[in-house]
């Protein structure tokens, strides 16, 4: 009977696959492809002797979606589960070291259920509508993200070539400021053509009123100032009309591209607004301090069924917010990082609300002064205890589908004024404080520099000893 299959998936060749008996011995190998007769000819190799086996993959891609689903289809009551890269690797250097195949790694996958058989993550196949929301989730964050990066650039440059422009605007993104941006980079055409017409474009430009006058006579100003460093430089000959031309075209078409990608991110969310309200009609998510429009629909994308969490330690071992452990002996490490498992876009939202949350929650807020003031962390430490308790607050309210009540630290029911007041009078961290664990964050990555210097360099000595001319030690034959 086989116990276990390992299957090593392939981006867009055949998948491995090993089958394990009850003494983990290899029984069955073979290879199948994601067409009908690949999927039709795994399921029979695996189940046709009656055999209900654990079914184990790797993350790779989304290879896995469709022969997940396929079997889940066919067999309800199997059991699919995914296990992490690392503990993939690190089994398979112990089992064969000097080698690596994909057989080897998909008989390394079947070892799995034999070896670690309490981690295996069984394989949670969401509702279409909940993986509709996990997959804009992370669209939507990733344009919001070449949004930032894409108004870095626009910024760096601009202000590299004409430092203070940007500044004499209210809002450097408004849209007479975007609009100065994309047709009026030209410093000594903007002087020429006077202050009353910059006014009057601004105006234009603006979408609902009249310019401000000093806003416009701020701007004016610095282009007078850009115009002048021109002028006098006049003679290297680099700042002429066709640099202006050439800049004021890059940055057009950034801001065309920026725009576009805004108008797609105001439409992802539109939509992800109607699916998560379809969902969760209640929005009880949002009635948890620092959980808002951007972080709610993450959490109920991610979290799915929340029923199939046992325990509050189980749900934090699945989105990674518990330290790594590390213990020998009567030694135990302590202020460790965070474990690498979980989404790291539930780890973000957790972040994400926890900065907001510690604020008008005095559970929270008592949670971050504890562990900066009295254990010594620091923010990013202290932030990984708020994002536990922030992640233990979704899943009761998802589980419980009731608002979330704001309480005081001894659990008595506060107003959101009251809350404030108590977090302003109690839990607020001392600057000199913070300006210590700033401090001493920055001396222990400079030790941890100093010291990985340190061996690459012993190391480097060592090299060269080793590739130095060595002497040659002659032997003297005697004749006797």
């Amino acid at each position: 009977m086989i116990k276990s299959v390992g299957i090593d998936l392939a981006g867009t060749g055949e998948h491995k696959v090993r089958c394990l008996d009850e003494g983990a011995q290899p029984c069955d190998g073979f290879t199948f492809q994601s067409t009908p007769e690949g999927l039709a000819k795994l399921e029979e190799r695996i189940f046709g002797d009656g055999s209900n086996p654990v079914i184990v993959f790797e993350p790779t891609g989304l290879a896995w979606l469709i022969v997940a689903i396929y079997l889940k289809a066919r067999h309800p009551d199997c059991r699919l589960v995914r296990v992490q890269a690392r503990k993939v690797v690190a089994l398979r250097k112990y089992l064969r070291r000097s080698s690596k195949s994909d057989k080897i790694d998909a008989l390394t996958l079947g070892k799995m259920p034999f070896i670690d058989p309490e981690r295996l993550e069984e394989i949670y196949l969401p509702p279409a509508k909940i993986y509709a929301i996990q997959r804009l989730a992370r669209q939507r964050k990733r344009l919001e993200s070449e949004i930032g990066s894409r108004k870095k650039r626009i910024g760096s440059i601009v202000d590299g070539y004409f430092p203070r422009i940007r500044q004499a605007f209210s809002d450097p993104w408004s849209a007479h400021a975007r609009g100065f941006l994309r047709s009026r980079l030209n410093p000594l055409a903007v002087v020429n053509a006077g202050e009353k017409a910059l006014h009057a474009f601004l105006t234009k430009a603006r979408q609902h009123g009249k310019a401000d006058a000093v806003e416009s006579h701020l701007v004016y100003l610095a282009c007078q100032e850009a115009a002048t460093v021109y002028k006098l430089s006049s003679s290297v000959g680099t700042i002429d009309e066709d640099f202006f031309s050439a800049l004021q075209d890059e940055i057009s078409r950034e801001l065309r591209l920026m725009e576009i990608e805004e108008a797609e991110s105001e439409a992802i969310a539109k939509h992800l607004e109607e699916l998560y309200h379809e969902l969760h009609p209640s929005d009880n998510l949002r009635t948890i301090p620092g959980v808002g429009e951007h972080t709610a629909p993450i959490f109920l994308a991610t979290v799915g069924d929340p029923a199939r969490f046992r325990s509050q330690s189980a749900f934090a071992n699945y989105s990674g917010v518990v330290p790594a452990a590390k213990q020998s002996s009567d030694a135990e490490a302590k202020g460790l990082r965070m474990t690498k498992a979980g989404p790291a876009i539930m780890k973000w939202a957790l972040y994400q609300s926890g900065q907001i949350g510690r604020r008008g929650d005095p559970q929270l807020a008592c949670v971050y002064y504890r562990e900066m003031v009295h254990y010594g962390k620091n923010h990013k430490q202290a932030m990984g205890a708020v994002m536990s308790h922030i992640g233990a607050r979704v899943l009761a309210v998802l589980r419980e589908d009731r608002p979330y009540e704001l309480r005081d630290i001894d659990g008595r029911p506060v107003t959101r004024e009251e809350a404030r007041r108590l977090i302003l009078l109690n839990y607020q961290v001392p600057e000199e404080i913070k300006r210590e664990r700033r401090r001493r964050k920055q001396v222990a990555g400079k030790a941890v520099k100093s010291s990985r210097r340190k061996r690459e360099m012993a190391a480097h000595r060592t090299n060269e000893a080793a590739t130095a001319p060595q002497p040659v030690e002659v032997m003297t034959i005697s004749q006797s």
